[in-house]
Parts: C-alpha cells; sequence; structure tokens
C-alpha cells in the first residue's frame, strides 16, 4: 500500500511476503484534524461528499507529505480505517461535537444532553440549533433568505429590516385604457386550492451544523430517519421542515452512515444525530387575507409561501426520473444536443410559484434549457474544451515551466485546472476497486506517472529502499500500462489523492457553469430556439412530466392546481410614426420600416472632412476607393455633411494599436486637424483585435471610430451603408429618427426640461472573478433619442452603482446637459430606468441609487433639488410568454404584436408592473420585457407612461426595427460591454472580465490584489467624445 514519507514522496509497500502487491487500498496520512471533506454534488458520492474522512481508494496515491505527520492505521476487509475529524474540529475531538462547532448557538437553541457520544459521557444528543452554516457569518441572516425560489414582490423585501424606514414602493393606479383588447394564453397555470388540514414547521438539525450539504442530505436520506418521521416529511435541506403530522414531543433520531451503506465502522464515527423540534402551526388561510388587502403582509405569510414552494418541488426533486436544479428540472432521457467544446444541452421544464394580480397564486411554467459535462474520458473532455487535437498536444500545452529555479505550472495548465476544478470523475482500470465512487478533480500535478517516484514500504511500512515510478506501480500492482504516462496526474480534492488521467472518466449529469465559447453558443440558439407553437406544446409537455393531479405529495397536502393555461385580456396600444427629416414611416403592428430614400432626423452638425479608411490585410486601392466613395454617396442621401474630397485610404499593420497610430496620425497630417472619423476594415470577427482598436479609438487619441467586415465591404450592399451609416451618424452627432405619437395615445411629450437615465451593471462571465462594469445614459436632446454615456468598474460582482460612481459618472454628464439642453437649469423631470435588478435589490435602488442621483443634481445647482422622479425596472431574465388566441393579436410567427401590454393575472398582486412586447422577433418565441415602476413622484397615468415606453422603442439609434427594450436601458448595456475596451492593463493581455470574457483564454497578470479593482482608462477629451454616442 501507498504511505507518505518524509522526502514528500510517497512510497509503494509489497505485501507480506515482500514479492507480491496486497488488495488493500491505500492508507491516506494527511492530517486526520483537516481531513474530513465533504460537499460536492449531492446526486454522486464523491470524495468531498462522504460523510467519512476515509482513505484513498486503490489505485490512487498519496501527495505531498503531510502537515500533521499522521500515523499509517488500517483497517479490516481491504478498507482503510479513517481517523478524519471535521475541518473545523480540533485534534481528538468529533465531528458533531457542539464545543467545536464554528458558531455559537443562537437564542434559542438547545445543547446536547447526557449521553452523547458527540460528549464525553457517550451517546447522541443533539448539538444546538444554528443557521445554515453555508451562510457568510459576517451577512445578516434575512427573513427572505430562504425563499430564492420564489418570485416574491418587491415589498416583501422590506420585512429583511436593511434600513431604518421601509421602502414604499408604487402601487397600481389603475390600467391602460388604449388601443384595444386581445386574448392571450400565459404559460401561468392558478392554484385552485390550498391545503386544507393543517401544517406544522419543525426546526431540524443534523450533527453539528457544520457539516456539508451533501452529507446532510444523505443523512436525510437514511432509513432511521425515514423511519422516525414517515414518509411525508418535507425537508429543506438546510434547517427547516413541515409535516402534516403533529409531533408534539422532540424527535431524535440516531443515524449511522456505515450502517446505512453496508460497511463495517471505522475508527472514526460516522454517526450523526438528527433533532426534529416543532416551532409552529402554519396558517396558510394568511395568504388569502393577503390578497384581499385584510391584513398585511408579514413573516407568516413568507413561511406559508415557502411551504407551498416546498411542496410544489418535492415530488418532482424525488423523483429518480429529473435532475432538479432549483426550480428547473431535467428529464435524465431526455431531449439534449452536443454544444461542442464536452458540453451537451439538456431541455426540461422551470417551475416557480408566484403571487398574482386577481387575488391569487400562480404556478409559472416555462421550457428549461441547462449546459452539461458530457460523459466521456477526461481526457477527450480536455481535448475538447480546451480545442486541442490529440493526448500529445495535452502534454506539449503542460509542460513545466522553469521560474527563478522552481518548477511551475505551465499558464495553459493553470487554465485548465481552473476549467476542471470540481469536475467529479470516476477511475477505470482493470482490477479499480472503487469504480463506482465519484472523485472531486482538485488540480493537476506538475509530474506525470513517469517522473513522480514513489519509495516502496513493506507491509510493516519499513523503507524497501526500492523506488517506482507512477507508471511503473501500476504495471507491477494491476498489471495495467499507461498509454500516456507523459500526461499530468490529476489531484483530487480528498488530501493526498491522484490519478492517471486516462484512468478518469467524467460522470454524467453535471452542471456545465462556465461561459459557452461562440460555437457552443450558436448551436445553444439553435436548440433553444423554437416557434411559438413549440413552445406552448413544449410547456404542456412539461406540465405532464410533473403532473400535479398524480403528484402524492401535493395530493396528500391537499394543493390543487388548474392544469390549464390561464387566459387573459392583454392591449394592443397604437403604435407611433417614425418621423425622419421630411419623411414618416408608419409601420403599424409590422414592428419595422425601410431607410431607403429617407434622410436622418438630425445629422452630423460639423461637416465630416478628416476622416481616414484603413484595412488590415490584403486588399487593392481600387477597392477603397470604390467603398470610399460609395460610403460617402450614400450618407449625402441621407442628409449626411461629408466633404468632397476623399478620405485617408490606408493599408495597415498587423498590431491593432500601431494600426490605430499610423491611421490617426496619416490622417491628422492629411487633412491638417483632428480626425472626425477612423473607420477599420478587418478580415474576421476577432474579437480581441476589436477591443485593441477601440481602446487606442477612445483612450489615446480620443476619436470616434466604425469597425466594418472586409467581406461585406466587397459586397458593396447599399443597405449594410445605411445600416452602417446609422451608427456613424450617431457617433458623429446626429439622429436617426423620432417616434410621434399617435392622436389616442396617452403621451404626447415630456413635460417641462427632462432627462432620461438608463443603467445597467454587468458581471463577469461565470468563474471569473473579474470587476463588474457599471454603465449610465443620460438624454441629450429633448425628446430622449440621443444618449450621452459614461462607464466605470464596480467592485466585484456588486450590482448596486456606488456613491462614488454616481459622482465620478453623472456629474459631467448633467453639467454638459444644463450647459446644453436645459438652458442653464438642472432638469426638473428625471425618469431612472435600471436594468438587472431582481425585486430583492427595489429596495437597493430607492434607499441607495435615487439618493445619489438627487446629490448630484443637488451639487449641480447650489441647492436642494426639488424635483421629481421615476424610477422604472426593465428586465428581460422572466420565464413569462404569452400565445395569442386569434390571428388578429399575432404576427405570422404566432407571437404577440408589437404593442401588446399584459396587465392581469401574472403581475404582482398590488405593485406596478408589466409585460410589454414592443417588438418583433427574428425566430423562436417572443419574450417581453417586465418593466416594474417602483418611484413615481410624478403620479403618472397608465396610458401615458406605459405609452411613452412603447414608443421610445421606436427611436432607438441604429435599427429600422423597433427594440424590445427601452432604448435609454439598451444603450446602458451597449456601453458596459465596451467597457471591457476601456481596462486599465496592457492590451496584450487581452480582456480580463466583464460580459464575454473568454474562459479559454489565460488570465491576464496584474499588480492588482484580488480584492482590489482597478479603474477604467479615461477617455482622451478631444472632440467632445465623452459626449457623443461612441459606444452604439
Amino acid at each position: 500500500m501507498l504511505t507518505r514519507n518524509t522526502s514528500n514522496q510517497p512510497s509503494a509497500a509489497p505485501s507480506s511476503t515482500g514479492a507480491k502487491q496486497t488488495s488493500q487500498s491505500f492508507v491516506n496520512m494527511s492530517n486526520p484534524a483537516r481531513r474530513r471533506g465533504r460537499g460536492g454534488n449531492p446526486q454522486q458520492q464523491s470524495d468531498s461528499s462522504s460523510a467519512r474522512g476515509g482513505g484513498l481508494a486503490p489505485g490512487a496515491f498519496d501527495g505531498p507529505a503531510s502537515r500533521g505527520g499522521a500515523s499509517s492505521n488500517t483497517g479490516s476487509a481491504g478498507r482503510p480505517a479513517s481517523t478524519a475529524q471535521s475541518a473545523t474540529s480540533g485534534p481528538g475531538s468529533q465531528p458533531g461535537s457542539p464545543s467545536t462547532s464554528p458558531r455559537s448557538a443562537q437564542p434559542g437553541s438547545f445543547a446536547p444532553g447526557p449521553g452523547s457520544p458527540n460528549s464525553p459521557s457517550s451517546g447522541i444528543a443533539p448539538a444546538p440549533l444554528m443557521t445554515d452554516p453555508a451562510r457568510d457569518p459576517a451577512r445578516q441572516a434575512r427573513l427572505t433568505d430562504s425563499l430564492r425560489n420564489i418570485d416574491l414582490p418587491a415589498s416583501f423585501y422590506n420585512l429583511d429590516n436593511l434600513y431604518e424606514m421601509p421602502t414604499e414602493f408604487k402601487t397600481r393606479p389603475g390600467y391602460n385604457t388604449t388601443g384595444r383588447e386581445v386574448s392571450v394564453k400565459l404559460n401561468s397555470f392558478p392554484v385552485v386550492q390550498f391545503p386544507v388540514s393543517s401544517v406544522y414547521q419543525y426546526d431540524v438539525q443534523i450533527g453539528s451544523g457544520a457539516e456539508k450539504r451533501a452529507v446532510i442530505l444523505k443523512v436525510w436520506a437514511s432509513n432511521a430517519r425515514k423511519a422516525a418521521t414517515g414518509e411525508w416529511f418535507i425537508f429543506d435541506g438546510n434547517k427547516l421542515g413541515w409535516s402534516g403530522q403533529n409531533f408534539k414531543e422532540d424527535i431524535h433520531v440516531t443515524v449511522d452512515l456505515d450502517a446505512e451503506e453496508g460497511r463495517s465502522s471505522g475508527r472514526t464515527s460516522n454517526t450523526f444525530r438528527i433533532v426534529i423540534r416543532k416551532a409552529k402551526t402554519l396558517n396558510l388561510s394568511l395568504i388569502q387575507a393577503y390578497f384581499s388587502r385584510q391584513i398585511q403582509m408579514g413573516p407568516e405569510i413568507l413561511e406559508g409561501i415557502n411551504f407551498l414552494d416546498h411542496l410544489l418541488r418535492e415530488g418532482p426533486s424525488r423523483n429518480p426520473r429529473f435532475i432538479p436544479i432549483r426550480r428547473q428540472f431535467f428529464i435524465r432521457d431526455g431531449q439534449r444536443a452536443a454544444l461542442g467544446g464536452g458540453v451537451e444541452v439538456f431541455r426540461g421544464v422551470y417551475q416557480s410559484l408566484r403571487l398574482a394580480e386577481g387575488q391569487r397564486a400562480i404556478i409559472n411554467l416555462d421550457v428549461a434549457n441547462c449546459c452539461f459535462w458530457q460523459p466521456t474520458s477526461l481526457i477527450a473532455a480536455i481535448i475538447a474544451k480546451m480545442r486541442l487535437r490529440d493526448p500529445q498536444g495535452i502534454q506539449q500545452q503542460c509542460r513545466p515551466v522553469q521560474d527563478n529555479g522552481t518548477v511551475k505550472a505551465s499558464q495553459f495548465q493553470k487554465l485548465m485546472s481552473k476549467n476542471f476544478r470540481k469536475v467529479l470523475v470516476k477511475a477505470r482500470y482493470e482490477g479499480c476497486p472503487v469504480p463506482d465512487k465519484a472523485w472531486n478533480i482538485k488540480d493537476f500535478s506538475v509530474k506525470s506517472a513517469q517522473q513522480h517516484m514513489l519509495d516502496m514500504k513493506d507491509a510493516s511500512g519499513n523503507p524497501t529502499g526500492q523506488q517506482q515510478s507512477v507508471a511503473q506501480y501500476f504495471k507491477t500492482r494491476y498489471n495495467v500500462t499507461l498509454q500516456y504516462p507523459g500526461l499530468p496526474l490529476v489531484e483530487m480534492t480528498k488530501r493526498g489523492v491522484f490519478y492517471p488521467m486516462e484512468f478518469l472518466h467524467v460522470i454524467e449529469n453535471q452542471r456545465y457553469a462556465f461561459k459557452l465559447d461562440e460555437t457552443q453558443t450558436a448551436n445553444m440558439i439553435k436548440f433553444a430556439v423554437t416557434r411559438p407553437d413549440v413552445r406552448n406544446s413544449s410547456i404542456n409537455e412539461g406540465q405532464g412530466w410533473l403532473n400535479w393531479g398524480e403528484d402524492r405529495f401535493l395530493k396528500q397536502y391537499g394543493l390543487k392546481v388548474n392544469p390549464t393555461m390561464m387566459r387573459t385580456k392583454a392591449r394592443l396600444l397604437p403604435s407611433p410614426e417614425v418621423q425622419f427629416g421630411g419623411a414618416a414611416a408608419k409601420p403599424g403592428t409590422a414592428g419595422r420600416w425601410d431607410l431607403r430614400g429617407k434622410k436622418f432626423l438630425t445629422t452630423n452638425p460639423r461637416e465630416l472632412v478628416a476622416w481616414g479608411v484603413g484595412v488590415f490585410g490584403n486588399a487593392d486601392k481600387p477597392m477603397l476607393e470604390k467603398f470610399a466613395k460609395d460610403f460617402a454617396q450614400a450618407y449625402r442621401q441621407h442628409g449626411g455633411k461629408i466633404s468632397s474630397a476623399p478620405p485617408n485610404l490606408m493599408r495597415l499593420p498587423a498590431d491593432p494599436a500601431q494600426a490605430v497610430e499610423q491611421l490617426h496620425n496619416g490622417t491628422g497630417n492629411m487633412f491638417k486637424q483632428r480626425p472626425q472619423l477612423l473607420v477599420f476594415i478587418v478580415q474576421d470577427k476577432n474579437s480581441f483585435h476589436y477591443l485593441r482598436i477601440k481602446k487606442s479609438c477612445d483612450c489615446r487619441f480620443g476619436v470616434v471610430s466604425q469597425v466594418l467586415q472586409f467581406q461585406q465591404v466587397r459586397k458593396g450592399n447599399p443597405q449594410y451603408y445605411s445600416n452602417v451609416l446609422m451608427k456613424v451618424n450617431a457617433k458623429l452627432g446626429g439622429t436617426t429618427a423620432q417616434a410621434k405619437p399617435d392622436r389616442t395615445s396617452g403621451f404626447k411629450s415630456f413635460p417641462g426640461p427632462t432627462m432620461v437615465i438608463g443603467a445597467d451593471v454587468s458581471h463577469a462571465s461565470p468563474g471569473s472573478d473579474q470587476a463588474s462594469m457599471a454603465a449610465l445614459t443620460v438624454s441629450f436632446d429633448k425628446f430622449g433619442g440621443r444618449y450621452a454615456a459614461a462607464c466605470q468598474t464596480n467592485g466585484k460582482r456588486v450590482e448596486i452603482i456606488t456613491e462614488a460612481n454616481w459622482a465620478s459618472m453623472l456629474t459631467p454628464l448633467v453639467t454638459q446637459w444644463v450647459a446644453t439642453i436645459g438652458g442653464g437649469r438642472v432638469p426638473g423631470t428625471i425618469y431612472y430606468f435600471r436594468d438587472g435588478v431582481s425585486e430583492g435589490q427595489f429596495v437597493h435602488v430607492m434607499q441607495q441609487e435615487v439618493p445619489h442621483i438627487k446629490s448630484v443634481m443637488s451639487k449641480i445647482q447650489g441647492s436642494d433639488w426639488k424635483g421629481k422622479v421615476t424610477v422604472i425596472i426593465a428586465a428581460k431574465r422572466h420565464h413569462v410568454r404569452a400565445f395569442p388566441e386569434d390571428k388578429a393579436g399575432a404576427d405570422k410567427n404566432g407571437n404577440p404584436l408589437p404593442g401588446t401590454l399584459i396587465e392581469h393575472d401574472c403581475t404582482m398582486p398590488f405593485e406596478w408592473d408589466f409585460y410589454l412586447y414592443s417588438h418583433i422577433a427574428l425566430q423562436g418565441t417572443a419574450r417581453p420585457v417586465h418593466y416594474t415602476i417602483i418611484h413615481d413622484e410624478s403620479n403618472h397615468p397608465p396610458n401615458v407612461i406605459q405609452n411613452m415606453i412603447y414608443e421610445h422603442c421606436y427611436q432607438y439609434m441604429r435599427s429600422t426595427t423597433s427594440v424590445s427594450l427601452f432604448p435609454a436601458v439598451y444603450y446602458a448595456h451597449l456601453a458596459s460591454n465596451r467597457a471591457k475596451a476601456h481596462e486599465n492593463i496592457p492590451s496584450s493581455e487581452g480582456p480580463q472580465g466583464g460580459p464575454g470574457f473568454k474562459q479559454n483564454q489565460p488570465a491576464a497578470q496584474s499588480d492588482v490584489s484580488d480584492s482590489e479593482v482597478r479603474p477604467l482608462m479615461a477617455m482622451f477629451p478631444v472632440n467632445g467624445i465623452h459626449f457623443a454616442m461612441w459606444y452604439i
């Protein structure tokens, strides 16, 4: 067996005869006080989720020597004895001991009684009931913490008492009356009966309270627990439980996981105590009383909703047919498709309990798509994920590097470790004693199976003086010859366990948590995008999978759901005209119009004279000259003011920074003035080169730029030129069009000096620890057509925009607005559109962001600002879909027409929210934007503000269609994405974070610590670029 030695090299021991190897598994010689690993995927029996610390599995071997210097202990029946204890325990303590708990008992908890084996006097008694061990101990516990799977109204989060004064959210003042009525079906199903019998809530304590979730679930799934509580007891996996049975006395259950799993006991206790204590009787009738406004919201209502949510999920979560992931359930043998890169997508069903308008609870049901690792060999997965050709590529890319005499992993191997950390694998080779055990990957070693040498020991643990490589060891002991002995060894989360890479296979049904690359995204879209009729059928199919009528838990507790989709009366709002320079388009319900023959509403205020065109790669000069001529002519046809002199034409070097410098300087020298516009023609869609071009133009030279595709330029399509010129005209100070409200619309124009502010915060891709990017947009005309923007880093995964960012970004924009648009006055009315915040964050928007806006206005005005603010949240990440019931309310694909407004049945009970379709979906099922007006000091009627939001979607600057999202928010999203180009790092290191950060690109080295966030580079303040639409 393998044991540790003092030379940091594991050694191998022959059998007692010294001639052949034993079949015993290897003993983990790590510090027993550090060795109990728990956690991981509860669906798998992994090394990190094992309740016992345990020894190494056969075929694995120890890594670096333990700090603890523990000695070997070998158990019976070919299994190592475990001396592992909880990672939070001190030497000599046992798991579950209250004295070693990382948290003290909370008020109302209870301590172990006498006779506990977790205390000096044997037996098992309960440890104190504590808070969730996974929760950040520095974070204040909140009443809503346990309801994260429910879409609660924003007002419920006042119960968390995060601020001195509760936030008052705008309630619905009425309903829209403009346009005409249309009938649609919703992917919502009404709850028609709550449980009628009593339901009792219990506090549940398992072990010490410090156990990992996987251990808690294994203990809860034990036969001993089931015998004590019965089949119908529901557990939230944390600390709450519910039952229809009234257990008046505390329930104490002892669970021996060794006995449950048919193992003999080791030296370390693998026994846990469950304590269940009645907390209260739920009064579910209070939910209906809240709907009828007989009572205010309170903790008792939250507790009832929490139970109903867990009740709905209990049946499918216990169904072995499903892979449950929060509110989503995926069929194990259901529809799936390969996306490439070792990833596949599953189709499933999404289910969420919601409180809704109409005094009812509803179930929102939708199609769910989720990515999983493909079950394959680990080598194949690495080749696919890391875009290699063969195993030799892994070996070549993982060659260690020398750093001041120290051997370190290559950058490629570091990235590989990051991508595969925590992936579950199983070992498969001839003679493997534990082929069904799941192991959790921690890292990849810098040594291969050829290089890692083992000092051999005999059965008594005495050195034999012999050494073997890992490759030789497996050949000697298992008669297995490694095919790729030069590949890095794989280290598992169980301390000291390594395996040769070629033995490992990725376990199926593991969620893939990384951002998809471009190819995977394209394949995902092909799989996920479905026509409305297909999605409607899929939703009904999902309802059949869940089968509420036959769900044994729903039947046991008496919860009934109507399996028929709800129908509601929506309204089709009147569409505006789109006003151009001297002409107008009337799109009606088509949601699109033609730009041919039309001049922009306003064009560049300054004639375009100094502009340059540069091309990367090969391109003949006549083609460039023709492009410049056609491009200039197209701009003139749309009303643009452009000099008859041709632009500066150049072939550019491959390096983007040098290319920008040469084109900028060459253009400036040619026209004897600062360039007004630089156009770059690129051969392919290289996002890294695009960001470097934008960084140099924005931050080094302060000039607006436009990047074009070579293939499109060569085609010379006039429509392509017109589409590009909408962006160019906006960057040069013009406006494409303005929406003119229909005479029946409730909105006519803004009241007096009005400013529209949009805000968005984008975050780094999953797995990245990089800065979040905040972006603000501010309207720079009197009708909300043009928007200036500012961006800045906003901490790491911080959604609420900081006070410092409000001051640094908003102040210069408002100052310029006052000087140019406001006639020396600050705005009297502000519409603040906020994107990307959940209902639980509305209170922070009101308590933090809105006061910061008012503070900026007051400082610029020089006195207390008395203007009026309306705050509107725009959200696209939701699962509400509508399906028109008649052709008069549907487009050719079967989606709702632009202007479809939904205010009933799926909206919140009292808050002012609505769903608005304002665009034509080019493919798939259209998704409305969910708007919530959380604050309105102007007291708008629904006809005014809802129609204003819809009509402004027709004046998005770079499109000849209405768009799905209010433009101020849309522009903030564009600017937030563009903020990647302004990161204050050497361009050669690539983008660090933000949306779209490439996971397969090695992270750049930085002199900024993990706790710091570096500000963005400033834009070069010339040509008024700060207030131009540079981001569009």
